[in-house]
């Protein structure tokens, strides 16, 4: 008895220790796996982000401008801020021009001179390529691209985005403006990676053989056995012209915790005690319950058998067996009357199965086409929820184009603004040529058709509030269903409301910075420009300029013997004749009363000489400012000038406006008058 009782506890605690041996190489095989593709999806995740965030800021305006406009450089600082801010990858960025010259950087290393080698790998690319892609990834080993502090390892990824003047036309070739260089030290990736792993877990990434990125969390311990695993990532998406691949390497302890062996041992002894005992147990419980009862039923049935017919007085009887096996053969009929009843219900269970089974498919089917309609509204509705925000920061006809083209890519797209004076046709899958006999005015309703040849165009005209024509969208599709026309009414309806609200505020913008009386620039644009300009001379000394103080002579004399008619007429030809002598570069400003103001582009001191000339020769030429009636006041005015090449930029205005008020009282001085 104890062998039988032993001999199974043995085969089940031999069972027991493989099947744990496999469950617990699985579990790790698992979460090797699930860890290795969580680290590689992040990765291109977050390399994703970046790219998208790249591909949005080489569109942006401020970037070309800020390339060829010192003004800008403040704003160019801000936004290559706000990526280094708002992107975990990024740490330092670069904006230089075509010839590889900074123009600004943020975190960045003043007068970087480490950009030559990248600089013939990005220009041989973007001048060949044929790639859709317009974002290059190279890795940097040893090389100096920031501050210490950011990247001690000296190792990371570097991406180039060559800026250009426009981005309407697709596959064309042009030549970059600039270039907007990002650098990601792997100080940052392991940052971001380093959450996803636990203790005794660390990633190698690997790139031409040589270990570049190393990502762990605690203390690695050598002796601890491991497994691992190799993966290959590569940084590639849609902006990236040509991918960049390493292999990762995944190590993650063999064990969890103590050595499964030693545990599986443990518990084998303990199970084994316990089915000993469990065993002799049931032993003794079962002879004494089942083997004395069996052996009185043997010594009946011996009995029987015998032809002994006297059973001895015990529980059991040679009659009750019998009844039990008719008791059997009765409950054999019954089961089988009922299983055939059985039967015969499973077989129209199956028939009503296969006809509920049938409506549950065509149900499903309407709701499948249900979602689906209401998923494609419902993206449509967030693309159009996004494409206002877009039209606040991006160029309109870029922006809307690429939008009605992701929306509707089977169709043909067009767009017409009657904001500016060129109204040139804008098209994507369009030849502008059928677009000529499109006459927009004879049409008084928001939407109509229009046939050219067997062509069809779909026409929505951009309205204001006052029911005034800002341009027309055109679609190149024969019919469109009422869900389309809805969606587009509204898209178009977004344009309208954002093209209003940018001339409305340009017109704001305008008026805010210009002197309503001689419509040049007020004394609110002046200071904004000096201020520019006083950060221009701080960053670049060597970029002068020239600061002009004018005082108007005899303005109260005029308006005391001709009226405030008079006096405004002599304001408004002195501004009008000071401006005709002024170069394009130059700016005339009204500071308030009698006062103007002259800011000189480059403006060094014969620049401003010569500018000081012409005022001089305007002066002795004699002109006058005249009312309707013929009463006239000649023009005189005091001046005063400074340039930064000779004076402190901070003191430009004070040494210009007391050489102005010198000349002023040299004026009454020399001419007797009273100045009042």
């Amino acid at each position: 008895m104890v062998f039988v009782a032993v001999l199974p506890a043995s085969i089940i605690g031999g069972l027991l220790i493989k099947q744990q041996t496999e469950v617990e190489t699985n579990y790790r095989l698992d979460l090797i796996d699930r860890l290795s593709t969580t680290l590689k999806q992040e990765f291109n995740y977050r390399f994703y982000l970046l790219s998208t965030a790249l591909d949005v800021l080489s569109r942006d305006r401020l970037l070309v401008q800020g390339i060829d406009d010192f003004f800008l450089t403040s704003h160019v600082d801000a936004t290559l801020e706000n990526l280094v801010d708002n992107t975990p990858l990024i740490q330092a960025a670069y904006l230089v021009n075509a010839d590889w010259n900074e123009v600004e950087n943020y975190n960045g290393i003043n007068g970087i001179k480490s950009f030559e080698s990248l600089k013939s790998l990005v220009t041989v690319r973007v001048d060949t390529t044929k790639s859709i892609g317009n974002q290059w990834v190279f890795n940097y080993d040893a090389e100096q691209l920031m501050p210490k502090k950011y990247n001690p390892s000296r190792k990371g990824v570097v991406i180039g985005v060559p800026i250009f003047q426009s981005t309407l036309t697709e596959g064309l070739k042009r030549k970059p403006l600039g270039y907007l260089i990002v650098i990601v030290p792997v100080e940052n990736i392991i940052k971001v990676l380093r959450p996803y792993l636990k203790d005794g877990e660390h990633v190698v990434f690997k790139h031409d053989g040589m270990d570049n990125i190393s990502v762990y969390k605690g203390k690695l311990d050598p002796a601890v056995p491991t497994v691992s695993k190799t993966e290959k990532v590569t940084i590639a998406n849609k902006y990236i012209s040509e991918p960049m691949s390493y292999e990762a390497e995944v190590f993650m302890n063999k064990y969890l915790g103590e050595n499964p062996f030693t545990n599986s041992l443990k518990i084998l002894s303990i199970v084994t005690v316990i089915i000993v005992m469990l065993a002799l147990l049931t032993a003794t419980i079962s002879y004494r319950w089942f083997a004395k009862p069996l052996t009185y039923l043997m010594d009946s049935v011996r009995a029987c058998l015998s032809g002994s017919y006297s059973i001895p007085d015990k529980d059991l009887r040679f009659a009750e067996l019998i009844m039990v096996n008719d008791l059997i053969q009765k409950m054999t009929s019954t089961i089988k009357a009922q299983f055939d009843d059985l039967e015969d219900k499973n077989t129209k269970l199956m028939s009503f199965n296969e006809q509920l089974e049938k409506k549950v498919h065509e149900k499903t089917l309407q709701l499948t086409q249900t979602l689906q309609r209401e998923e494609k509204r419902r993206t449509m509705l967030q693309s159009l929820l996004s494409f206002s925000n877009k039209l606040q920061h991006g160029d309109i006809h870029s922006t809307v184009m690429t939008q009605l083209v992701s929306l509707y890519p089977y169709a043909g797209w067009a767009m017409q603004l009657y904001v500016n004076q060129k109204r040139e046709w804008v098209c994507e899958g369009i030849n502008p040529d059928d677009l000529a006999s499109i006459d927009v005015e004879a049409h008084c309703s928001e939407y109509f058709r229009a046939n050219n040849n067997d062509k069809t165009f779909q026409c929505f005209k951009i309205m204001d509030t006052h029911d005034e024509t800002l341009g027309i969208i055109v679609m190149k599709y024969p019919n469109i269903e009422r869900d389309d026309f809805e969606v587009i009414s509204l898209f178009v309806y977004q344009l309208s409301a954002e093209l209003e609200g940018r001339l409305l505020n340009e017109e704001l913008e305008r008026i805010a910075i210009t002197d309503p009386l001689t419509g040049l620039s007020n004394r609110k644009a002046f200071d904004v420009d000096l201020e520019e300009w006083l950060k221009v001379s701080q960053r670049y000394p060597e970029q002068y300029f020239g600061l002009f103080m004018i005082d108007v002579n005899g303005l109260k004399q005029a308006n005391d013997e001709y009226g405030h008619h008079m006096g405004d007429q002599l304001l408004i030809d002195t501004g009008h004749l000071i401006q005709s002598v002024c170069r394009q570069t130059d700016k005339v400003y009204r500071l308030g009363g009698d006062e103007y103001a002259i800011i000189v582009k480059l403006g060094d001191n014969t620049g401003c000489e010569l500018l000081k000339q012409r005022l001089r020769a305007l002066l002795e030429q004699g002109h006058y400012a005249s009312l309707p009636n013929g009463d006239k006041v000649k023009i005189h005015f005091a001046m005063g000038c400074a340039s930064t090449e000779s004076h402190d930029a901070q003191n430009i205005y004070q040494v210009a406006d007391k050489a102005m008020y010198l000349d002023k009282k040299a004026f009454y001085e020399s001419t007797g008058l009273n100045p009042r």
